[in-house]
């Protein structure tokens, strides 16, 4: 009679919900088989529940999953035609700047410069939420070579200058490496662009930023040090986050997508990205990339 019972509850514990003590089997005991049965049918009661439940919860998120996705595609779409309008803005900006339709006075000069590096940001912000989309759709396909990363490192400040110099940043270079590294230059050089040019949103007017290049006997480490807010210790873990930003906090203009879009890029790399911070003194980030 145990015996009857116990194949039972083994065959309840191992899922088979439909299995029962016959009750003609144990007549000496009916309640307690009764009590057995019952507990089953309550377990199978509950199963049903529960599988219906996931499938509800399984259709809202789908249903989710649907509106992010149009979301996705709606931004995208909406920055793709951005786009347009700001290069053409930022080539008109550059006639200007080289005086073809005129003289300009010492006024208009640094009307159209500031106007000109405003335009460099959104460029920038408009490329980080384009790659952002595409790096969602599709894997990241790196064709990698071999960089000079002093000359790669040097051509992206260059490149952002004149962001940094509507501020008077000052960005300087120092190296301990003079070699190549096997990477993809597009990729590698945006989240170099990412990095730069939160270090100038994060940095006083008239400050200092600070690259670097170092070495060890694995790696190489791409530094972008600046001297501002800094970070507190409970906001460093999520910096890379998608769409986290602290720049509110600082009236700063962010997406919240251009660490999430580096980290992304360096870890296809088979590298890393550090972080450390001193709260109100300095903020380093640094790209970490085998040798």
């Amino acid at each position: 009679m145990l015996g009857i019972v116990l194949k039972t509850v083994n065959s309840v514990r191992y899922g088979n919900l439909y299995e029962r003590v016959n009750e003609n089997a144990c007549s000496l005991i009916p309640n307690f088989v009764q009590s057995i049965n019952s507990m089953i049918d309550s377990l199978a009661d509950r199963e049903a529940m529960i599988k219906e439940y996931q499938n509800e919860l399984n259709k809202k998120i789908d249903g989710l999953q649907e509106i992010e996705q149009l979301k996705e595609d709606f931004v995208a779409t909406l920055t793709h035609d951005l786009k347009v309008p700001i290069m053409a803005e930022k080539n008109m900006l550059s006639f200007l700047m080289e005086e073809k339709f005129g003289k300009l006075n010492e006024q208009q000069k640094e009307a159209v410069f500031h106007l000109k590096n405003s335009n460099q940001e959104l460029v920038e912000l408009v490329e980080i939420i384009l790659e952002t989309y595409k790096l969602n759709e599709t894997k990241i396909n790196l064709v990698k070579e071999k960089i000079c990363v002093n000359d790669l490192l040097k051509d992206t400040i260059e490149e952002m200058k004149p962001i940094s110099d509507s501020d008077d940043i000052q960005v300087n270079f120092f190296t301990e490496f003079d070699g190549d590294v096997e990477l993809d230059k597009f990729y590698i050089k945006r989240a170099l662009k990412n990095l730069i040019l939160n270090a100038i949103s994060f940095s006083e007017p008239g400050s200092k930023i600070d690259t670097a290049v170092c070495i060890d006997e694995k790696n190489v480490y791409i530094k972008i040090t600046n001297y501002g807010k800094g970070i507190k210790k409970e906001e460093v873990k999520h910096v890379f986050d998608k769409y986290y930003t602290t720049a509110k906090k600082f009236r700063k203009v962010g997406t919240g997508l251009g660490l999430y879009l580096s980290n992304k890029i360096v870890k296809s790399h088979k590298g890393r990205i550090m972080v450390e911070s001193e709260k109100d003194n300095w903020t380093t980030f640094a790209i970490v990339l085998p040798r």
